[in-house]
């Protein structure tokens, strides 16, 4: 005859979480389920040992069995060591909000303690994900995944604070991880696309050249903007085969564009940190020109300004050799973060873009009207060139102009066009100058 089955560590969690949620239906009170887990502890296992770690370890766990004698009010708690240095603390409370904050602010205060290591007191932080019986769930398992992804948003945030869960940070996740999961088949089953948007000599009113701008249709989700995808394709290291198809791609058409005479546009490229940090970069760059034939100068990469005020110094040597190869470099997005003109003189750039949200007032008399004029002056001075994004009212081109900006795109000029519906030859043959007055009914009514 076969002996008891043993629990593991997750199924006696499961266990004693049953038992509570049944200890508070039958009292009628609402459950505090939390998720405790101390913030970098692997710290402290490295510079005092395992042997001491398991010792705090233990000493936080009776601390949190002792959370009651602090938080009075509370009937009854449990807690349980889930893994590692994460706790599960269960604790009853009453059916308003101030309550739940004082039962969590008593088990952050318990752990947070200092612990008496040789004379000297070892302080830590934890990360808490809180859910709460009944309202976010009536099982065990509802629970304790719902609490999971409470801590997991309070971890992701930078550590040290605590997150009550809500609908939206799940329906966040799983939007992520659709996110996540699409990106990788999406490359090789042609779900990415590219659009352009062209740009605008203001000196004589005639095309400079386009930027090109990743689009992606996801056959469930819809359409997903880049500043979603992005930073997902970062973190989990495809924006290296997904850039490097938007660059092949991007040069392939300014290649096509030659067929019709337009042999002196240039293609402006956004490019990501961390492409900049492989050591194959540069060198594919060099090879998709050369694959198509196209001088470098034709070439322009957007590097954000983000990017560089945190740049190793692999990627400002590859800006570098990029620039002395003939590669134009753009910075992008000035004034949307923390501006430094230090840092952009430390900088290997040809031009600066400046972000729309500080072009989107120019045209009223706002403190951006100045800033703007006296941002081309200065560049101008240093012998950069500038180009001002989002431009939308011909009021804005004029001051634009007048004040020497050197280039300017946005949807006054042309929204960013399908590859389809570009009329090449039209571009060819006039190269036209932004006909004002057809815009000119955009800016009726702008005040």
């Amino acid at each position: 005859m076969e002996g008891p089955i043993e629990l593991s560590g997750r199924g006696k969690t499961f266990m004693q979480l049953e038992l509570s949620i049944h200890s508070a239906r039958a009292a009628g009170k609402r459950l505090l389920v939390a998720l405790v887990d101390l913030d970098k502890f692997y710290r402290v296992n490295e510079t005092r040992g395992t042997a001491f770690g398991n010792d705090v370890l233990k000493i936080v766990a009776s601390r949190l069995e002792q959370t009651e004698a602090t938080y009075a009010e509370a009937s009854k708690s449990g807690v349980c060591k889930v893994d590692g240095n994460t706790f599960l603390v269960m604790m009853e409370v009453e059916k308003d909000a101030p309550q739940y904050w004082k039962a969590v602010d008593a088990i952050k205060h318990a752990v947070e303690q200092p612990v008496s290591d040789s004379g000297k007191e070892l302080y830590m932080t934890c990360s808490i994900g809180v859910s709460l019986f009944p309202q976010d769930g009536l099982t065990s398992e509802r629970l304790l995944c719902r609490t999971e992804s409470a801590l997991y948003q309070a971890k992701e945030i930078g550590g040290n604070r605590t997150v009550f869960y809500n609908t939206e940070d799940t329906d966040r996740m799983n939007r992520r991880i659709a996110i996540e999961m699409g990106l990788r088949p999406a490359l090789f089953l042609r779900q990415f696309h590219l659009s352009y948007q062209p740009i605008y000599r203001l000196s004589d009113g005639r095309l400079k050249g386009f930027e090109a701008l990743i689009r992606w249709q996801h056959p469930e989700l819809g359409l997903i903007s880049p500043n979603e995808f992005i930073p997902i394709a970062e973190y989990n290291g495809l924006i290296n085969p997904i850039g490097e198809w938007v660059l092949r791609e991007a040069c392939k058409m300014l290649k096509g564009m030659t067929t019709y005479g337009l042999n002196e546009l240039t293609m402006s490229v956004n490019i990501s940190p961390v492409q900049l940090q492989d050591a194959s970069f540069v060198q594919t760059v060099w090879n998709i020109l050369q694959e198509f034939g196209m001088s470098r100068q034709s070439l322009e990469l957007d590097i954000t300004e983000h990017s560089t005020m945190h740049s190793s110094k692999l990627s400002i040597t590859a800006i570098t050799q990029l620039r002395a190869g003939g590669v134009r470099i753009a910075l992008d997005g000035f004034g949307a973060g923390f501006s430094s003109l230090h840092h952009l003189m430390d900088l290997p750039v040809h031009c600066l873009k400046l972000d729309k949200s500080y072009i989107r007032r120019i045209d009223l008399q706002s403190a951006e009207r100045h800033v703007v004029e006296a941002i081309i002056g200065l560049m101008r001075k240093l012998g950069l060139e500038v180009v001002a994004e989002g431009v939308e009212y011909k009021e804005q081109y004029e001051l634009l102009q007048k004040w020497g900006c050197h280039y300017v795109q946005g949807y006054l000029l042309g929204m960013p066009l399908d590859p389809t519906v570009i009329d090449m030859s039209m571009l060819a043959s006039c190269v036209p100058t932004p006909g004002m007055d057809e815009l000119e009914k955009q800016t009726a009514g702008r005040t």
